[in-house]
């Protein structure tokens, strides 16, 4: 009779500390995205190196949404509707998210509720796009402007006009990383570039790379993002110890 009842109370310790991990560690993204009723919205994470999707449901009337996650370590998302641009999230285990806002312009008029490194993530893209959208403009103009007779002048003025566009996004991504030091969304603002073109490099920047190995690799030990970079780190200084013996 004892050995039976020892048992039962063990099968629900077990039971309840299941059940305490699995509150801990998974992750809720919920919210109303207003005007598209019945629309498609896509979950997936987003890799160092592919894309995986994990979840895809439908709007209800109301436009709201559930999406439950479980996960063992602190990751990127991307969630997208039928608009052609995602909205990028970094979230941890046991972290409860809420977005709302217009679904005719997401994720540009969205609110994130929840997740602070979400929050100015969204911010940072949406300065990059003003400045992207007089890059794209400009280089379209001289790339237009090849066969006319006064290319080359109009070529060097409309360098002069580029490169105050290029300096204040570079600023732009420095001041985040420098801001987010321990926060995955750094290693997207390092990558970004300007039409093709990445704006840090580890040749000229390599301090901003140094900076987020060492303390993403202390937030984060283990973190996939982070082995990732490291290993580009270790590429990256391969390749100029190359450089440098020619």
């Amino acid at each position: 009779m004892k050995t039976k009842t020892i048992l039962f109370l063990l099968i629900i310790v077990l039971a309840l500390s299941s059940c305490t991990r699995d509150r801990q560690g998974r992750t809720v993204v919920s919210g109303m995205i207003t005007g598209i009723p019945g629309s498609p919205v896509k979950f997936f994470e987003l890799g160092p190196e592919h894309t995986v999707k994990l979840d895809s449901l439908a709007l209800d009337a109301d436009g709201k949404f559930v999406i439950k996650l479980d996960s063992g370590e602190t990751g990127l998302y991307l969630l997208r509707t039928t608009r052609p641009t995602p909205l990028v999230l970094e979230l941890s285990p046991g972290e409860s998210v809420w977005i709302s806002g217009p679904g005719l312009n997401f994720p540009e008029d969205i609110i994130i509720k929840g997740s602070a490194a979400s929050i100015d993530l969204l911010d940072f893209f949406k300065a990059s796009t003003v400045n992207s959208k007089k890059f794209d403009s400009l280089e379209h103009l001289l790339v237009s402007s090849q066969d006319e007779p006064g290319f080359a002048k109009l070529s060097g003025e409309l360098d002069e006009s580029l490169k105050p566009v290029w300096d204040k996004q570079k600023d732009l991504e420095i001041n985040y990383i420098r801001k987010h030091p321990n926060s995955l969304t750094s290693l997207l603002v390092l990558n970004h570039g300007l039409g093709v073109s990445p704006l840090l490099t580890y040749r000229d920047d390599s301090v901003y790379f140094l900076k987020l190995d060492s303390s993403l690799g202390k937030a984060f030990p283990g973190n996939k993002h982070v082995v990732f970079h490291h290993k580009r780190i270790i590429q990256a200084r391969a390749i100029e110890a190359i450089k440098k013996t020619r």
